[in-house]
């Protein structure tokens, strides 16, 4: 979806992508699984995937995604959540160890 206008309220795309054009004056709470910002939003952005904000891009707000782009001269006011959750990371790290563990154990 392509907003390049006026647009207040909540904006429910999860399986979607959202781009904000640069004529954009948004306050809404967008939950997408890719967001892209070229004007201006105010609001929680919730990207399953990937935040990206062009240099003409401001957003005031919380910001919750897995990866973040920010281009030089883009403005970000708020709270970020950026990256994937902790636990999964370990996880697979302890189970690669693990394997690694066992795989030398049964070559010795």
């Amino acid at each position: 979806m392509f907003v390049d206008g006026v647009l207040e309220g909540k904006l429910e795309m999860s399986g979607g992508s959202v781009t904000v054009g640069p004529n954009g004056k948004v306050k809404a709470d967008i939950h997408a699984r890719e967001i892209i910002v070229r004007g201006d939003v105010q609001g929680k952005l919730i990207a399953r995937d990937r935040v990206q904000l062009w240099n003409t891009g401001h957003v005031v707000g919380e910001v919750q995604t897995d990866r973040l782009a920010i281009e030089d001269g883009a403005v970000l006011r708020g709270k970020v959540e950026a990256g994937k959750p902790a636990g999964k990371t370990s996880e697979s790290a302890s189970s690669a160890a693990r394997a690694g563990s066992v795989a030398a154990g049964t070559a010795i």
